[in-house]
């Protein structure tokens, strides 16, 4: 289980609200939403994300100890992967795009044309006489009989079977003070993370189901597959058929 499942866990046993626990710790609901979504990037480093874990475990009764272990594990091995890519980066070969030499090719194509233009300077007479004699010549006209066109029996048409939809396409508008809102796709793939403010609208396809974490439903319009729905869940999942249900 992620740091933000047994923070949210947590926090459910203890029976509380994100607006209460807010209350509580005086951390904002859309930085609570955001942790237990496992975003501690809005916390302003990691110092302030332990911070705040501690504060939300002593409010919810649960020990901060596992939680701080497992937040320094993760973050750790991001820190050390993000300075291995940053050594790389810098050891990397400068890439000079090659020039191209106009001087060459402006003189492939003069020597091109000039070679063309003496071919058609000694053909011209003997297209002309052939052309000439080709006028003189005439043609017979040949005429072909029409063919009977032969009789044909339409096929029969393969009854066409229903597509099942295997794509969800999820549109989230938000009203009011907007949500913080997390999109994964149905292995668990970040499709997007990020607080819809008012008026403004996100669209997101994937094959198969969409799982959807949200702050507050009811400043959402949810639209799945150009149908609407309403749902007062913190968590639902979007289905291709145009239905959401709570996650078991």
């Amino acid at each position: 289980m992620s740091i933000g499942s047994e923070l949210t866990a947590a926090r459910e046993r203890a029976d509380m609200t994100i607006e209460q626990l807010s209350a509580a710790t005086r951390i904002r609901t859309g930085l609570l939403v955001a942790m237990e979504a496992d975003d501690f990037s809005r916390c302003g480093g990691n110092f302030y994300a332990r911070g705040h874990i501690r504060a939300i475990a002593r409010v919810v009764k649960a020990d901060p100890a596992p939680l701080l272990a497992s937040f320094d594990a993760e973050h750790a091995v991001e820190e050390e992967k993000a300075r291995r890519d940053e050594r790389a980066a810098a050891k990397g070969p400068t890439l000079h795009p090659a020039r191209p030499r106009w001087a060459v090719v402006v003189g492939a194509i003069l020597v091109g044309l000039m070679g063309w233009g003496m071919v058609r300077l000694f053909t011209l007479p003997s297209d002309i006489e052939a052309n000439a004699g080709a006028k003189s010549t005439p043609t017979p006209a040949v005429t072909t009989p029409a063919p009977t066109p032969k009789p044909t029996t339409p096929k029969p048409v393969k009854p066409v079977k229903p597509v099942v939809p295997t794509k969800t396409k999820l549109t989230l508008t938000a009203k009011d003070d907007g949500s913080y809102v997390t999109l994964r796709d149905k292995k668990g793939k970040r499709l997007f993370q990020g607080l819809l403010g008012p008026g403004s609208t996100q669209t997101v396809t994937a094959t198969g189901d969409i799982r959807i974490s949200v702050g507050i439903p009811a400043n959402l319009t949810i639209t799945i597959n150009n149908k609407r729905q309403s749902t007062k869940l913190y968590r639902f999942i979007a289905h291709p058929n145009g239905t959401l249900t709570k996650p078991k």
